[in-house]
């Protein structure tokens, strides 16, 4: 039964991804229409010219970043979910201000904002400490066949 449960959240939320991107132009074409008649054709122009270049500099610098807080964390002793989760959230802003649209933008500086990218986070899994004294000495039992190449 909770087999089948995962099953229907995965399609519901697959389901849901699918007519976000269904509907994302069309909310695109909507939002540029509206900011043309509000601020004028050639400042909307030069919006939707930066969008992607802030996302090519963004796209850059993530996996840099990203790979020196994972360094960091690791050094601590600390497990890097976190530096993962940011350099994804990173990424994934990246990419939504190349898409060409103010909507996506929006969504994009979101998820750079660190309020919008601690609120879909989800917590991670607590991986327990090892026990008291170190990891077990008891030889482990098993056969061993060398690989022969």
């Amino acid at each position: 039964m909770d087999v089948r449960r995962r099953r229907c959240r995965g399609a519901r939320v697959i389901a849901r991804l699918l007519r976000f991107m269904v509907f994302l132009p069309l909310i695109e074409v909507v939002v540029i229409v509206l900011v043309w008649r509000a601020i004028g054709p050639w400042w909307t122009l030069g919006l939707l010219a930066a969008g992607p270049v802030a996302g090519v500099a963004l796209l850059r610098l993530s996996p840099v970043r990203t790979l020196g807080h994972v360094h960091a964390a690791l050094s601590r002793g600390r497990l890097p979910h976190e530096a993962v989760w940011e350099g994804a959230a990173l990424g994934l802003a990246g990419l939504l201000l190349i898409v060409p649209g103010f909507f996506s933008d929006l969504l994009a500086l979101v998820l750079l904002a660190g309020p919008g990218r601690r609120a879909l986070r989800r917590p991670a899994q607590v991986v327990p400490p090892p026990p008291p004294g170190g990891p077990s000495r008891e030889p482990l039992e098993g056969r061993f066949r060398p690989d022969r190449d």
